[in-house]
């Protein structure tokens, strides 16, 4: 009877360490699991942010929408705050974008501003600091030649581009160029000029000598800058 009296207190003893050990083991066990929780917290990936010079859900950003304006010849030259001409002042047309349509802008602002029709004010310093090759031989024609068609008549009322040689991006570009004009619709065709511009110094320059506006039947494969306010008038 002692002998089983023994026997059974230590079978009691033995469960009791058994269970004070299983306690402080899973004790241990969560205690390590926090601590790891804690030292190493997933890391959540945040969204990019939106950039604040990114381009509004509509489309085009407004400073960069094109506006017309009469060059001092009359003709209607699209103007941008993105594309340029950035500097307007004493008729001339300066300042534009190192890009595809600042070399648009340019090809269409420089020649307007190489015709007779601007005035020798305009034309002769344009032709002195906007242009690549020989200016006084380029001179010399201008003033030989001579148009019967009135102004209203050759005004542009929508011009049409497409880059056909070059890089907007590097230093040669050609530009293609085709206007609609009064005098063209009546024989149904566009007026046509193929410009040729060097970036030099920061700017767009026209390569001389300059080809002659030719007739053209058709403006397929050609952007449209879309038709002038007002009919170019």
């Amino acid at each position: 009877m002692a002998a089983r009296q023994r026997t059974r207190r230590r079978w009691w003893i033995v469960a009791i360490v058994a269970a004070i050990v299983a306690t402080g083991l899973v004790g241990w066990l969560i205690s390590s699991s926090s601590g790891a929780a804690t030292a190493h917290p997933q890391q959540t990936a945040a969204p990019p942010a939106r950039s604040a010079e990114g381009p509004p859900p509509s489309g085009q950003r407004p400073r960069c929408l094109t506006r017309w304006e009469a060059a001092p010849s009359g003709d209607p030259a699209p103007v941008s705050d993105c594309a340029g001409p950035r500097d307007a002042s004493g008729g001339r047309a300066r300042g534009f974008a190192h890009d595809r349509d600042g070399a648009v802008f340019a090809a269409i602002n420089l020649t307007v501003r190489l015709s007779a029709a601007s005035g020798a004010a305009v034309y002769r310093p344009t032709y002195a600091e906007q242009t690549v090759g020989d200016a006084q031989s380029a001179l010399s024609q201008l003033a030989q030649e001579q148009s019967d068609a009135h102004a209203g008549d050759t005004r542009p009322t929508q011009w049409w581009w497409r880059i056909s040689a070059g890089d907007p991006a590097g230093e040669l570009v050609v530009v293609e160029l085709a206007a609609a004009t009064p005098q063209t619709a009546a024989s149904k065709s566009f007026a046509h000029l193929s410009v040729t511009l060097q970036w030099v110094s920061g700017d767009w320059r026209v390569q001389l000598p300059r080809p002659r506006a030719t007739a053209k039947s058709s403006v397929d494969g050609y952007a449209s800058l879309g038709a002038v306010p007002g009919g170019g008038r």
